[in-house]
C-alpha cells in the first residue's frame, strides 16, 4: 500500500511540481505571520509545570508584591556629593517615563528615628531602664554635691535606690545614650555604600510590565537617562550603570539571541560546506536547504498557535531542527543522485526515492517524532514543550521534504540542472581497505564491545548533576557586572530571599516567632540569616503597650533631671514623648516592601538566607527550612526562584529516567512494528542504545555534568540515532539475501554519516554559546552523536552480518526438516 501511494505521489509531484511549490509558498506566508506572534520566555519557572507548588506560590507572591524586580541605577565617584548630584538629576529624568511607578535614592526615616526606643525589644528597654535606675541616684547626688560643696548621699526609699556623690559611674553607657539623643536626628537614610561614594537610585516599574519587551524598554530608557545627564561632565571619576533583576533578564535574553544567531550562522555555513564537498554540487544547497527552511518555518508557525512560545531550552530548537530535518534531505538527495547516475529518468528516480528512501524516512520520522512526542507524558515542561515542538518539527520537515523537495528537483531539472552530471566525491569506502572494513574484524569488534560495556558499568553510575545554577547562565556583560558589584556594596542583604504572604498581623507575629526560634535552634546546618517583617518597624500592639510603659518611666526619670541640664532634657523629649506607631506612619518605601500592592490584602514577610542559593545542595537545605512550614496548625509556603530551581532538579531527576524509558519503549515498538521481527529490531536498536550508554559513561568519567538544560539531549539521542540504523537496515532488508553490506554502508551508510555530522553541527553550534547551559548541551550532543555514529558504522554491519548468517541457518534447518 505504501509503495503504491509512493508511486502515485511521485507522479503527482512530477506533473504538478510548480503548483505544489506555489502552494508551499502560500502556506509558508501564513506560517511566517503566525511566527511573528511567538513569544520567548527566559524565566526559570517557564520550565516547570503550572501546578508546581513553587510556581503557584511565586505567582501568588507576585500578585501581592507587584514585582520582585526593579531597575537600579548606580553611580560611583571619588566624591559622595558628586554621586548624589548625578543621581538626583537622573531621577528627575527617569521619572518622566510612563512606566515608572516610583523612584527613590533615600528613605524618609524621621518617624523611625523618633520611635527608635520603641523599636528596641522589651528586654533591651528594661536593661536600659535598669542601667538608668542604677545610675540615677548617683547622678542626682553628684549634682547636689556640686551645688552644696560636700559629699552627698541620695536615697529613693520607695524604690530602694541609693547613690553617693563619690561613687564612680560607668560613663560609657551614659555617654552613649547622651550621644544618641544629643546628636542631630537622622531623618533621611540614603542608599549609599559605607564610604558614601556609591549611591543607588531604585526605580520601581508599574504593575503588569512583566514582558521581555517591557524589560528591554525599561533598561534602554534607564541607559538613555544616564547618557543624557552624561557622567563625564561631573568629574571626580564618576561612572554610572544599570543593574537589577530586570537588567539581568535583558542581558540573558540578548546573550541567548546572540548565541542563536551565531550558532545558526556557523551551522548553516559548515553544513553547506560539508554538502558541497560531499556532493561536488552547489545545486544540492538550495535543493536541501529551501525545503528544510520551509519545514522549520511551518514548525514555528504551529508552535505559536499551539504551545504559544519558546522557553530557555526550546528557543534553540531552530538550531537543533536545522540539524535534525536535514537528514531527510540528505538521504533523498543521495538516493536521487544515485538513481539518476545509474541511468534512471527523473520520474523513475523520484519513484524509487519515494518508495525506498521515503519508506525508511517515514519509519524514521514516525519513530523519532513519536519518541519526541512521548516526552509530553512527563511533567517537566523543559521535556514536554521540547518534545511537542521537536515532534512537530520532525513531522513538518518530513512533509516539506516529500512535497517541496521533490518538486524543487523536478523544476531544477526542467531548468537545465542534471543530477547525472554530479561527479563522484572523495570518500573512504568500506571494503576498499580491509583495515577499514568492520566485517573483517568481527572478533575484535565483539571484544571491544564487551570492554565498552564494562566501561559503561563502571562509570555511568558516577554521573554528576550540575550544582551551581550560575554555571548555566550566560556571562554578564562587563558593565552589568561592575554595576551589580557596586549595588551589592549598598544592599548587602541582596535579593536571594524567600517571600511569605499572610493575611493577618497575628500570622505575622506567629511566623516571626517561629523563625526566630528556628534560627536559635538550628546550629548544625543553619540556612536562615534573619526574618524580616513589619514587626521590625511596627511592633504588635501588645508589645508596644509594654514598651511604651518603660519609655514613660524613662521620661519621668528625664523630667526629674531637667533642672540639672535643660538642654539635654529637651533633646530627650523627641524620643520619650511618643505615642504608639502604626502602619500608616511608615514611609512609602517600607509600606510597599511589607504591604505590597493595595489590590491584594495581607502582609509580606522575608526570609533571608545565610547560605548561597546558587549551589543546589545548599539551596535544598534552605528549601527544607523555609519553603514550607506549619505554624499554629496552618500550612504556609514561601516564594523564591531558588526554590523553583530546587524543585526543578528533583523533577528533572525523576522525569529523566521516565523520559528515556518512554523514548526507548516508543522507538522499540515502532521499529518492531515496521521490521516485524524482534531480531531485526535488536539489530537496529543495539548500536544507538549502546552509543547513548557510552555517552553516559563518558559523562560519568570525564563530564560534562548533567543539568536541567542538557538533560533533553539524552532522550533525543535515542530517537535521532535510531534513524540512521533504520535507513541502513531497511536498505539491507529491501535488497534481500544478496545484499552487499559494504555497498550499503558506502551509499546509505555514507548518507547516514553525513546526516549524523550535520545533526552534530546543528547541536554543536551551541558549543560557542555564552550561556553555560547551552554550551553543555552542545558538548553533550557532540559526544553523543560521535558515540552513536561509531557504534552505527562499526557495530551495525557486524550485527547485520550475524543476522543474515542466523537467518540462513534457520532457513537451512527448515529446508532440512
Amino acid at each position: 500500500m505504501i509503495s503504491r501511494f509512493a508511486a502515485f505521489w511521485a507522479r503527482i509531484v512530477y506533473r504538478y511540481a510548480v503548483a505544489i511549490l506555489i502552494l508551499g509558498v502560500i502556506v509558508t506566508y501564513f506560517a511566517v505571520k503566525s511566527t511573528m506572534n511567538i513569544s520567548v520566555s527566559t524565566r526559570l519557572e517557564g520550565l516547570m509545570p503550572q501546578g508546581a507548588e513553587s510556581v503557584k506560590t511565586l505567582n501568588n507572591a507576585l500578585k501581592k508584591t507587584g514585582s520582585f524586580a526593579s531597575i537600579q541605577i548606580v553611580a560611583e565617584s571619588d566624591n559622595p556629593e558628586t554621586s548624589a548630584a548625578f543621581i538626583a538629576q537622573v531621577q528627575a529624568e527617569i521619572d518622566k517615563e510612563d512606566w515608572v511607578q516610583s523612584s527613590q535614592y533615600y528613605e524618609d526615616v524621621e518617624v523611625l528615628e523618633q520611635h527608635k526606643l520603641l523599636l528596641l525589644s522589651l528586654n533591651e528597654l528594661q536593661s536600659l531602664e535598669a542601667d538608668i535606675n542604677e545610675a540615677y541616684p548617683t547622678i542626682v547626688a553628684k549634682q547636689l554635691s556640686e551645688i552644696m560643696g560636700a559629699e552627698v548621699t541620695f536615697t529613693l526609699r520607695g524604690e530602694n535606690l541609693v547613690g553617693n556623690s563619690n561613687t564612680e559611674l560607668d560613663q560609657s553607657r551614659i555617654d552613649d545614650i547622651q550621644g544618641q539623643v544629643s546628636s542631630t536626628p537622622q531623618t533621611v537614610r540614603k542608599f549609599v555604600s559605607d564610604d558614601e561614594k556609591i549611591m543607588v537610585l531604585v526605580v520601581w516599574p508599574k504593575p503588569g510590565l512583566e514582558s521581555l519587551t517591557d524589560a528591554k524598554n525599561m533598561v534602554e530608557a534607564s541607559k538613555a537617562a544616564i547618557a543624557k545627564i552624561d557622567p563625564s561632565q561631573f568629574g571626580d571619576g564618576l561612572t554610572a550603570g544599570v543593574a537589577g533583576r530586570i537588567a539581568n533578564k535583558v542581558a540573558q535574553f540578548d546573550a541567548i539571541m546572540n548565541d542563536l544567531k551565531t550558532g545558526l550562522m556557523w551551522s548553516i555555513s559548515l553544513i553547506a560546506i560539508l554538502i558541497i564537498f560531499s556532493y561536488r554540487s552547489f545545486a544540492a544547497i538550495p535543493a536541501i536547504f529551501i525545503p528544510l527552511a520551509i519545514g522549520i518555518v511551518w514548525t514555528l508557525g504551529m508552535t505559536a498557535v499551539t504551545v504559544g512560545g519558546l522557553n530557555l531550552i526550546t528557543v534553540f530548537l531552530t538550531l537543533i531542527l536545522f540539524g535534525l530535518g536535514i537528514d531527510f534531505g540528505i538521504h533523498n538527495f543521495s538516493r536521487f543522485r544515485e538513481e539518476r547516475r545509474g541511468g534512471k529518468k527523473t520520474l523513475e528516480a523520484l519513484t524509487i526515492v519515494m518508495q525506498s528512501t521515503g519508506a525508511a524516512s517515514l519509519i524514521a520520522a514516525l519513530t523519532t517524532g513519536c519518541a519526541f512526542f512521548s516526552l509530553m507524558l512527563t511533567e517537566f515542561r523543559a521535556f514536554t514543550e521540547f518534545g511537542a515542538i521537536a515532534g512537530m518539527g520532525i513531522a513538518f520537515t518530513f512533509l516539506s521534504m516529500y512535497t517541496i523537495f521533490p518538486s524543487l528537483l523536478v523544476v531544477m531539472e526542467r531548468l537545465g540542472w542534471n543530477a547525472r552530471k554530479i561527479p563522484k566525491a572523495f570518500w573512504v569506502r568500506m571494503g576498499a581497505n580491509d583495515n577499514l572494513n568492520p566485517l573483517t574484524h568481527t572478533k575484535f569488534i565483539t571484544r571491544a564491545t564487551v570492554l565498552v560495556l564494562i566501561f559503561i558499568t563502571i562509570f555511568a553510575p558516577q554521573i554528576q548533576f550540575e550544582r551551581n545554577i550560575k554555571n548555566l547562565e550566560a556571562q554578564r556583560p562587563a558593565d552589568l557586572t561592575i554595576a551589580t558589584e557596586a549595588v551589592n556594596k549598598v544592599f548587602s542583604d541582596g535579593h536571594d530571599r524567600a517571600i511569605v504572604v499572610v493575611k493577618t498581623q497575628e500570622e505575622v507575629v506567629a511566623i516571626d516567632k517561629y523563625f526566630k526560634g528556628l534560627i536559635k535552634e538550628d546550629t548544625e546546618t543553619p540556612t536562615i540569616k534573619k526574618i524580616g517583617s513589619l514587626l521590625d518597624f511596627v511592633p504588635d500592639q501588645a508589645a508596644q503597650v509594654k514598651r511604651l510603659e518603660v519609655i514613660a518611666r524613662l521620661g519621668a526619670r528625664a523630667e526629674a533631671l531637667q533642672s540639672f541640664d535643660p538642654t539635654k532634657y529637651r533633646a530627650t523629649q523627641r524620643y520619650l514623648t511618643i505615642e504608639d506607631l502604626n502602619i500608616l506612619d511608615l514611609p512609602d518605601a517600607l509600606r510597599r516592601t511589607y504591604l505590597g500592592t493595595d489590590s491584594e490584602p495581607g502582609y509580606l514577610m522575608y526570609i533571608y538566607n545565610s547560605v548561597t542559593t546558587d549551589d543546589s545542595v545548599l539551596a535544598k537545605q534552605f528549601y527544607d527550612d523555609a519553603a514550607g512550614f506549619i505554624v499554629n496548625g496552618k500550612q504556609y509556603y514561601s516564594a523564591s526562584e531558588s526554590f523553583i530551581f530546587v524543585e526543578m532538579i528533583a523533577l528533572m531527576k525523576s522525569d529523566a529516567v521516565k523520559a528515556i524509558a518512554l523514548v526507548t519503549l516508543t522507538t522499540a515498538l515502532l521499529v518492531f512494528y515496521f521490521i516485524r521481527t524482534w531480531r531485526g529490531t535488536l539489530v537496529v536498536l543495539i548500536p544507538p542504545l549502546l552509543g547513548v550508554l557510552l555517552t553516559i559513561g563518558i559523562m560519568g568519567a570525564f563530564g560534562p555534568t548533567l543539568s536541567i538544560m542538557n538533560m533533553v539531549i539524552l532522550p533525543s539521542l535515542i530517537g535521532i540515532a535510531v534513524d540512521n540504523a533504520i535507513h541502513i537496515f531497511h536498505r539491507f532488508q529491501h535488497e534481500g539475501k544478496d545484499a552487499d553490506i559494504a555497498k550499503i554502508m558506502n551509499t546509505t551508510g555514507r548518507a547516514a554519516v553525513l546526516t549524523t555530522i550535520t545533526t552534530l553541527i546543528g547541536f554543536g553550534g551551541m558549543v560557542t554559546a555564552s550561556m553555560g547551559g547551552l554550551r553543555s548541551m552542545g558538548l553533550l550532543a557532540i559526544i553523543g552523536f560521535i558515540c552513536c555514529l561509531i557504534m552505527t558504522w562499526v557495530l551495525l554491519p557486524v550485527l547485520m552480518q550475524i543476522y543474515r548468517e542466523q537467518a540462513d541457518k534457520r532457513e537451512a534447518l527448515r529446508a532440512a526438516s
